[in-house]
């Protein structure tokens, strides 16, 4: 979800600031003025969360990164916007970083003083959600001064560990025997196959999920092909699956990747039942 407010400034206030923030002293001045802003816009989400029972979001670099282009744009159009002509979407500015992730969504506004941006928000319905959204556990936070104010940007998403291909092909098979464990039932045996991360990724380059040419493989029983961000839910992809029960080995092989569907990034995952 993505909201956007503008908070009203005086007359006043705006000949105020830009006499005393002249073009010529942003540079010296903006720095620290906008990280002393981020921060305490951070410990400012952070507490509305405490108040509503909620873990903490995790500072994220690569979501500030994104944060940070996109409030500098605003403040050089002195203009908010989610998205301006010829930029990337939220998602896509975030999977330009090396973030990966599951969920995402943005706050912006203009304001005089980060408690009032804050205020703002919690006081709008979109802000308040992405806030309190309990699927979020990172957020980046970028200001940028304009001349009418601070521009604000507050980028959260479920970020998700960074795991190699080995790392998420030894989950898979972690799942498959936690399934077969709670089914009382000795572990069953792994077999090494390079060719099914090979598979994997070509999978996720056709940006399809077909993993029955596996079937024409000498001695494959059947075979599942899956997409999903998270290793935490890789088990439900074979609670209800019979191969995991009757087959006497596996092999498994995993392709990090983006697509037309899965923009953000998803692991592709192939297993071949013997």
């Amino acid at each position: 979800m993505v909201s956007g407010l503008k908070s009203r400034v005086a007359i006043a206030d705006i000949f105020l600031l830009i006499t005393l923030c002249a073009p010529a002293a942003w540079p010296q001045d903006q720095g620290s003025e906008s990280a002393a802003a981020e921060q305490e816009l951070f410990r400012m989400i952070n507490r509305d969360r405490t108040a509503a029972g909620l873990p903490e979001l995790q500072w994220n670099e690569w979501l500030a990164q994104a944060a940070h282009k996109h409030a500098e744009e605003m403040a050089r159009r002195d203009r908010l916007s989610h998205q301006f002509p010829g930029e990337a979407g939220l998602r896509d500015r975030i999977a330009a970083t090396a973030l990966r992730f599951s969920a995402s969504g943005e706050n912006v506004a203009s304001g005089p003083t980060p408690s009032g941006i804050n205020e703002e928000w919690m006081h709008s319905p979109g802000h308040r959600a992405n806030i309190l959204d309990p699927k979020y556990n990172a957020v980046g936070v970028a200001v940028a001064r304009g001349i009418a104010g601070l521009y604000a940007v507050s980028d959260f998403a479920h970020a998700l560990p960074a795991l190699s291909a080995n790392d998420v092909e030894g989950a898979v098979a972690i799942a498959i025997n936690q399934v077969r464990a709670r089914k009382k039932l000795p572990p069953l045996a792994r077999q090494e196959d390079p060719e099914l991360r090979r598979y994997a990724c070509e999978v996720a380059r056709k940006d399809s999920l077909n993993a029955n040419s596996l079937l024409e493989w000498l001695g494959v029983s059947a075979s599942l092909a899956f997409t999903d961000p998270d290793p935490a839910n890789f088990g439900s992809h074979f609670r209800n699956l019979a191969n995991v029960t009757i087959s006497r080995a596996f092999a498994v092989g995993a392709c990090f990747a983006r697509s037309a569907t899965y923009p953000e990034g998803t692991n592709w995952v192939v297993v071949a039942f013997y």
